[in-house]
């Protein structure tokens, strides 16, 4: 009789279909140590039908679309997983199961089955065969239908990779699961392996150290090459995720967090990237194959190394040095004052870029960064809202919500800047005219992937124009990063507005200065309106070229030396003669009143004919 006690003691409270407890999107830790088998035997799964020691639980689907059901890599035994449709357990309609997934350790399940919002689900947590029982994590993931990933058709031809609802809004699209599926004009893209960041889905809020936040993301990764990708601790821990924030306010989009990159460990082979998965995991991440990492492990402070021991341009990269700290070392750190806006209409955005060994190798490093926008709530908790933007860095969010949520500022310019033989820059621009002859310029600079790194900003300024409130944001290194966090030098001249490094690279190699995956922000105020004009950014590290251009906007030329000039075009012709005889006779205040008598006459109009020609 003590026996029986001491077993019925020791089963699961869920052990049997009636008792299911309730489960939530998330990781659940569980233990099937004692538990019967009571559920039937399914032979049309891949195991041998039946799930042994198996233990219940009801979930209510938090949206429309596909629920992913793991145990990879988080169990200490064989374990099966089993999903049924309804939560009656007299009347069980079979959704989807799984015994081994590709590229999980230890005999570890995922499954993914289609589920609809508010309905209820019964999940079945057991073993591979009698005796197979243990403890583990379970981790439940509800993708929205809209933000399934797939290739958008038209006619055939393929538009891109999206989201299902960025699909829809296209006219006479298709939206297709296995981005293959559009011919003859497949979506591709390079040879070799291609790592892209294909969503975050959730954000970890580790708390607060003197009035700055610790967050780490989720991450769900994709492998859209044509050979499967390095992955995990053989090869010093490649992929590496470096975690940004952003936030756009006032007309300016600024960087106001960056984390240290974590590290990969191992890679499962689950399906979702909108191919076919050859089911390649552990130390590669497949061909077409999707693997997914929780906030609680990307949070892991042993797996989190700096971003100095990363060259994005080539690839190489140190293992994680390892140590822990308290909430926020090493995390995606961003002060609370900076997310205090959201009230007063400021948006915010969280960025994850990768770096791989072998992605690099065969040159697919431009789209590893993907971004997505975030809600602020309360205790400065981070949602996010809204569908992820893949292989485009968070810089596009000017343009992409520049006058509200999902509505585009087509007067942000944002333009490709690449280093010969090396990286990429992006640099985006926004002229607001002030009103009252005020013009505010504002740049913002991103560094992709350029190992060379930015050293300096420089904007074309013309004589006889005004320039004050002359502004500069960059984004703090933290927990330890060798790299320095001194502002840049402004300088103004008769010639330029110019940002540069504290140090040159010569005197100070860890000066502060625009490293990989990191944007900073300039701005100042001019008196006159905006033209084309060439930038210049000036480069950090040694090498040819010195200096990048790119094409922006930037002051016009004032009037000031060129008062005979009326009709502002840059030279004093007939348009200007005929505007002053117009005004011929007294006419105080008029501009061809050049000589400030109330009196268009004589005196003028030889000021304007000495003057005729080009302004200087």
């Amino acid at each position: 009789m003590l026996m029986d006690l001491q077993t019925a003691l020791a089963q699961p409270v869920n052990d049997n279909c009636a008792d299911a407890i309730a489960i939530f999107d998330g990781s659940t830790s569980y233990n099937t140590t004692g538990a019967n088998t009571d559920g039937p035997d399914h032979g049309s799964c891949q195991f041998d039908g039946q799930t042994y020691s198996d233990i219940w639980y009801e979930y209510l689907a938090s949206c429309t679309g596909e629920l992913i059901v793991s145990t990879c890599n988080s169990a200490s035994y064989d374990t099966d997983l089993v999903v049924y449709d309804g939560c009656d357990c007299g009347n069980l309609s079979l959704l989807g199961c799984n015994d081994d997934a590709g590229g999980c350790a230890g005999f570890t399940s995922e499954v993914t089955v289609n589920v609809v919002e508010n309905n209820c689900y019964l999940v079945r947590v057991g073993g591979w065969q009698s005796g197979d029982q243990g403890s583990g994590t379970v981790t439940l993931t509800c993708i929205e239908e809209g933000e399934i990933v797939g290739a958008c058709c038209v006619d055939d031809q393929c538009l891109g990779i999206m989201t299902l609802d960025e699909c829809a809004a296209i006219e006479n699209s298709e939206f297709h699961e296995n981005i293959l599926s559009c011919v003859p004009d497949p979506c591709t893209f390079g040879a070799g392996p291609d790592v892209i960041y294909q969503n975050a889905t959730s954000i970890q809020n580790f708390g607060s150290v003197g009035g700055i936040r610790g967050y780490i993301l989720d991450s769900f990764t994709c492998n859209v090459g044509n050979m499967d990708l390095l992955w995990g601790n053989a090869h010093d821990g490649t992929p590496v995720l470096a975690m940004n924030a952003y936030r756009l306010h006032e007309g300016r989009l600024e960087q106001i967090g960056m984390s240290w990159v974590k590290h990969a460990c191992c890679a499962a082979a689950g399906s979702g990237c909108g191919l076919a998965c050859n089911g390649n995991g552990g130390s590669v991440l497949g061909v077409g194959c999707r693997d997914v990492y929780s906030t609680g492990w990307n949070g892991n402070q042993d797996r989190l190394g700096p971003r100095s021991d990363i060259n994005a341009f080539s690839g190489d990269l140190l293992p994680a040095p390892g140590g822990s700290g308290n909430a926020i070392f090493k995390r995606l750190q961003v002060r609370e004052t900076d997310l205090t806006q959201s009230g007063s209409g400021a948006l915010y955005f969280v960025e994850g870029v990768y770096v791989g060994s072998d992605d690099a190798a065969f040159g697919n490093w431009l789209n590893n960064a993907s971004y997505r926008r975030v809600t602020v709530g309360s205790n400065f908790n981070l949602s996010p809202t809204g569908s992820m933007e893949m292989t485009v860095p968070a810089i596009f969010a000017w343009l992409d919500h520049g006058n509200g949520a999902n509505t585009p500022d087509p007067t942000v310019q944002i333009v490709e800047v690449d280093v010969p033989g090396e990286g990429r820059f992006y640099l985006a621009t926004k002229v607001t005219d002030l009103g009252g002859n005020a013009w505010r310029y504002a740049y913002a600079l991103y560094n992709l992937n350029s190992h060379r790194s930015g050293g300096s900003f420089s904007v074309p300024i013309p004589v006889n124009v005004d320039v004050e409130n002359v502004g500069f944001n960059d984004v703090d290194y933290h927990s330890g990063e060798v790299y320095g966090n001194t502002d840049w030098n402004r300088a103004f001249d008769a010639q330029s507005v110019t940002w540069s490094s504290p140090r040159p690279f010569d005197q100070d190699p860890n000066s502060n200065a625009l490293r990989w995956a990191t944007m900073y922000t300039f701005w100042f105020e001019a008196n006159t309106p905006p033209q084309d004009a060439e930038v210049t950014i000036g480069l950090f590290r040694p090498g040819k070229p010195d200096t990048v251009t790119a094409m922006s906007q930037a002051p016009s030329p004032g009037k000031i030396d060129c008062p005979a000039d009326l009709d502002g075009d840059g030279s004093v012709g007939a348009a200007d003669l005929a505007n002053l005889l117009g005004a011929w006779g007294p006419n105080p205040g008029h501009p061809a009143d050049f000589n400030g008598d109330d009196v268009v006459g004589p005196f003028d109009l030889a000021i304007l004919l000495g003057a005729w020609g080009p302004c200087p």
